[in-house]
């Protein structure tokens, strides 16, 4: 009795797994309705609200232009691109053909062209490779997100009104962002954030992070447990600056109204003092300029 209800779950077992095997399969493979291999793609903005691009072993190309469709292509013959429409939702997947000796040295690049009143959701994903996205004379989203496994993130020209950036290894650089609420984390790698404005959440936990406040009209935090931070601030506005850290220097070259200094921790105030600046370091120095 025993063996038959030990063949029976084993037999029901290898029918699960089978069935899972059989899902995966027929799903990926042998419908294109869920997945199409194309050499370029072209859909109108109407039809999405997000815009979701995954790349394996190559790079993403932004572009925001004057133009009436969504427009994706690849560049290079060592990569090839999979689409997908799921409702609203526009999947666009990138990665290489396989080994290729005579392409070793053109690595595959993913270039999605927007037109500027796209003013939807992107979200941006890579294994690795690099993540670029340009806003030219500006583009407007309601969230931008941007994901790199190991690799470079850059965007200029963007405003959204949800940022989040992740990385585990590589440098982040934005220039002209400005996010009702952005968060950045980042295990390795340096942030460099040039005439950012609005709320910012960063967290590093090896490197640098290097950003100028166009504005201070909206709560800023740093947290970097081992490297060191430079915050330029803005001329005008009331903001307070908490800044710490357990194991460095803090240099405060900005000309603060209101000063104290306790230790490892200095307090600078312009204006009001409104919103707060809070910048702490755990191994490494702070610049204040």
């Amino acid at each position: 009795m025993k063996r038959k209800i030990a063949k029976g779950l084993m037999a029901a077992s290898v029918l699960i797994c089978c069935l899972f095997l059989v899902k995966e399969v027929f799903a990926g493979r042998f419908f294109p309705l869920y997945e199409t291999e194309a050499e370029s793609a072209s859909i109108p903005p109407r039809a999405v609200n997000s815009l979701s691009v995954s790349s394996e072993q190559t790079d993403v190309k932004i572009i925001a232009e004057a133009r009436n469709d969504i427009a994706a292509n690849m560049t290079g013959p060592a990569g090839k691109m999979f689409v997908q429409n799921r409702g609203k939702t526009l999947n666009l997947k990138a990665q290489e053909k396989g080994f290729q000796f005579l392409n070793l040295f053109q690595r595959p690049l993913l270039i999605v062209r927007i037109p500027y009143d796209y003013h939807r959701d992107i979200t941006v994903h890579t294994s690795n490779g690099s993540i670029a996205i340009d806003g030219n004379k500006g583009l407007s989203l309601a969230h931008l997100g941007v994901r790199s496994v190991s690799g470079n993130m850059s965007l200029k020209h963007v405003k959204t009104d949800v940022f989040e950036a992740k990385g585990l290894s590589g440098n982040l650089t934005a220039a002209g962002l400005a996010a009702k609420t952005g968060d950045v984390r980042l295990s390795s790698g340096h942030v460099g954030l040039q005439h950012v404005a609005g709320a910012l959440d960063v967290r590093v936990a090896s490197g640098s992070v290097d950003a100028s406040l166009e504005t201070a009209d909206a709560p800023v935090s740093v947290r970097l447990a081992s490297g060191s931070a430079a915050i330029s601030m803005p001329k005008d506005g009331s903001f307070t600056v908490n800044a710490e850290t357990a194991s460095g220097r803090i240099q405060p070259s900005y000309s603060f109204e209101k000063t104290s200094k306790d230790g490892g921790a200095f307090t600078g105030m312009k204006g009001s003092g409104a919103r707060p600046i809070d910048i702490k370091v755990t191994s490494g120095n702070i610049a204040l300029q």
